[in-house]
Formats: C-alpha cells, structure tokens, sequence
C-alpha cells in the first residue's frame, strides 16, 4: 500500500508495516512517497560503495545519532528481475540474525527506489583488506574461516543458499590485535542472489547459473543441478586467497578457467605455502573437491580440529554418506540383507534337518524341497560352528561391498548425480526362512527339534548389520546471468 501525504517523521513511522510471514523479523518496512521523508529520519554521508542499479552510503540516525549504512537502488533501473532478486534479499534478511551476518535494521520504499538500513563495517570489505596485507596468517585465516562457517552452517540450517560468496561479500565490521595477529570480525552480506529452498531432495535442488566464475563451483557451472554445497567451495577459494593472495584456480578465459577447475589440481607451489599447516592444506582439499558429495559440509568445517587450532590432525571426513541420506534410499542395500539372512537361514535350516534324522520329512508331505547343495554339503557330516558360521561372515561381506559400491560417485559423468541403481534381484537358488523351513519340517517335533538348534546356531553367527543408504540425483539446467545492484 502506499501513503500519500504525509508532512513528517512521526508519520512516516506510524505508516510503518511488517510482511506477515512469522518466521520474518518484525522489520519496519515503510513505504513512503520520496527520499525527502528519509532525510527527516537519517542525515546521509559519504558514498561507500557503487553498483550498476544504485550505492551504498553512510547515514546517521538523527535522533540517536548512531551510524548506519543504506543501500539505495533504482528500482526502475533494475528492473522485473531485479526488483525480484531484491524483494528476496530483504524477505531472506528479515529472516535471519546472527552476529556474522549482515543486520537488516528497516526499510524504506517509493515506487521508484528502495533503501536497506543495516548496520555499517567501517572496514570495508575483505576483498580490500587482503589487497592491502597482501595475504592472512593461517591462524587469522582460521579466525575468518570459522566465523564466515558458523554464518553459512546457521543459513544452510535454514535451507538458504547464499550462491554467491566472494571476498567483496564479506564485510569487515572491526579489527582487533590478537596474539601477534590481527582478528578480524567479519560480516556476510550482499543475499541478492540467496535462495531459500523447500527443504532437502531433488525437487528441492537448484538450476540457476549465478555467482562470480572464480568462486562458483563445477557443479553450478558445468549443468547439473546443485544442492547448498556451492557455498563450501567458495569458501574454499576464499580460504585458499586469504592464505596466499591468489585464487586456487587461474586462467584466461572463462571456458579454460572451467576445465582447470575441473580437472582438481590443486597446487600449494610458492615460499608462502612453507609456512601453512599440512592440517590447513588438507582442509582445503576436502572443501576444494569437484565432486559435490564427497566435498566437505559447512558442518564438518566448523567441527574439523583445525578450525580449533589442532594442527597435528590431517584426516577428515567426506560427506558422501550424509548428503545420500538427505535424498532417496538405495533399496538394493537393504535388499541384499534380507537376502543374505534368508540364504543363511536356508542353511542352518537344511543342516540341523540332516542332523535330526528328518530326511523322510519330504516323502511324508510329498512337497519337493528346493535344492540347497549350493550352500551345504550332504555328503559331509554338519557342524554347529563351522559351515553356518562361515556362510554368515561371508554373507555380511557382501553387504559390505553392496554399500561400498552405492558410496562409490564418479566425478566425471552425470551419474555422478543422477538415476538409481535398480533393486538386486534375488537369483533363483534364493528363498526365504519361511518358506524352505514350511518345506522341510511337518511334524511338530521335527519343527520343535530344528527351532532349538536352529537358534544354537544362530546365537553362535553374527548378523549381519543393516544399513540406510541415500543418493542424490542432478540433471541440466540453463543459463541465467547475474545482475549486480
């Protein structure tokens, strides 16, 4: 709605309304015929920064005389996609509040223009304080690193995306002197290109192609659909240019800068890499992986040991089991247990029948019993602890490899994202307890006789352990070029 007529600055702040989603932040959102009604709120000082659709300039509130920043963009300039990019940054920053994000203070509109107010990081951006010291110690870098984790870690808890992390969007709110090292506390910003999903699996992954080329990872460039871990590969670039002043990946065009990031040669060539932890190099290998689902998740970052100063421990994680448990299962897992169980039953079933002399069972019912010679050897006398024993061991080995193999991604190819391995089919020789045991045992003393050794057997065999294993899917999308405001 907008409100005409209004002389002053108490009525520019009784017109003041919130969007009526609960999960908002009760942001004022004024709307309001010109800039003049502003400038009765807030004086407005030096210009800080420059985009193509507006700028960003300081600003004190008159009545508390606290300083703010306020972004001012043209809307009319900016257009249908992007006045949308920047309904969603403010829909997305009434959302969220956490001491390294960006605060959203209020709003204020005209049907031309729109103005952000949020809170002003005196020491510009990250992309300039790098220029200027040239490169970060590795524990100012883990100082940066881990407040710029904990943002992403909170976002991602809450299904938002940046898309576009850079050292341009990452603002410096003040420096402090440590241990022979300068702190810096760190703000992210900029959410034009942020996206808030619909939850986890592949009707929830994203298709847009935005973000700037030497942070974007393969995935978002090479055709697939993506998931959140886009913005842990920019944190990698920007952890590896704080460390040294350049970025991992370098050439030039934008085509070959594409194939360098994804052949995933990863160099730490030069006198400053002398000085960095195996543990810091190791990290960046895990968060600079091409593959999306074996890379590293905001949340292993923030828990690694080196982002609390361990140095000495270089293992870490991968997340292809948990990004598969996000997305649909692999039934042909849980399959091939079932199968396993039935297959070692079916033996313990048909020797404890030998043993107990009920070899006539089949005569008696005149029901054929499928053959089992492929596991048990009626030529050699049964044993409680050897033949089981061993079909069992054998058994859950081949759980094992079955899980191993959906674990298993290849970088290369689609497949890497895409489709679901058919279910394994039980072969023909393969029949379940209850059926081979309804087969071979009639009488109710056989059947109390094969119940009692049966479970000897079974309490001597471990079982084999189940498991719930997901994959994640991806296919092709178009191209969508970034608007800067």
């Amino acid at each position: 709605m907008t409100h005409t007529n209004i002389p002053g600055a108490e009525k520019i702040m009784a017109s003041q309304w919130t969007r009526a989603n609960s999960a908002e932040k009760k942001v004022p959102h004024t709307r309001i015929e010109d800039e003049s009604s502003i400038q009765k709120v807030y004086s407005f000082g030096e210009k800080l920064g420059q985009g193509n659709f507006g700028f960003v300039c300081e600003a004190t509130h008159i009545e508390t005389r606290r300083k703010w920043a306020i972004k001012k963009v043209n809307k009319e300039k900016a257009g249908t996609s992007g006045v949308k990019h920047l309904e969603r940054e403010v829909s997305i920053l009434k959302q969220v509040k956490h001491e390294h994000i960006i605060h959203l203070q209020e709003v204020f509109e005209t049907p031309k223009r729109m103005y952000l107010v949020t809170e002003l990081c005196e020491g510009g951006d990250l992309k300039h304080l790098l220029q200027k010291r040239r490169s970060f110690t590795e524990e100012e870098t883990r100082h940066i690193i881990k407040s710029l984790s904990e943002a992403i870690v909170y976002l991602h808890k809450k299904d938002i995306v940046h898309r576009d992390l850079k050292l341009e969007n990452i603002l410096v709110k003040s420096c402090h002197q440590g241990n022979d090292n300068e702190m810096v506390n760190i703000k992210v910003t900029d959410f034009g290109l942020s996206v808030q999903k619909g939850g986890v699996g592949s009707e929830n992954m994203l298709q847009d192609t935005c973000g700037t080329p030497i942070y974007m990872a393969p995935e978002v460039k090479n055709g697939h659909q993506y998931s959140q871990q886009c913005d842990v590969w920019s944190i990698g670039v920007i952890m590896y240019m704080l460390l040294c002043g350049e970025p991992p990946f370098i050439a030039n065009s934008e085509e070959k800068l594409f194939e360098v990031i994804m052949k995933g040669e990863l160099t730490f060539s030069g006198p400053v890499w002398s000085t960095v932890s195996e543990a810091a190099k190791n990290v960046l290998r895990c968060l600079l992986k091409a593959d999306p689902a074996h890379r590293m998740t905001a949340r292993e970052l923030l828990d690694n040991p080196w982002i609390s100063g361990d140095t000495s421990t270089t293992t870490t994680r991968t997340n292809v089991l948990e990004l598969m448990q996000q997305f649909r299962s692999a039934p042909e897992v849980e399959e091939s247990v079932e199968m396993s169980e039935g297959l070692c039953n079916l033996s313990l079933v048909s020797n404890q029948d030998g043993e107990s002399g009920s070899g006539t069972s089949q005569e008696q019912s005149g029901t054929p019993v499928p053959p089992v010679e492929d596991f048990t050897d009626s030529n050699k006398p049964s044993s409680l602890n050897k033949t089981p024993l061993k079909k069992k061991v054998s058994a859950s080995n081949g759980v094992k490899k079955s899980a191993k193999a959906c674990s298993s991604v290849n970088s290369s190819s689609t497949q890497s994202y895409t489709g679901n391995k058919p279910p394994v089919q039980p072969s023909a020789k393969s029949y379940s307890k209850a059926s081979i045991s309804g087969s071979c045992v009639k009488s109710p003393a056989d059947a109390a006789a094969v119940a009692s050794n049966s479970s000897r057997r079974e309490s001597l065999s471990p079982r084999p352990s189940t498991s719930s294993i997901r994959r994640s899917t991806n296919t092709g999308f178009g191209f969508q070029a970034k608007k800067h405001s």
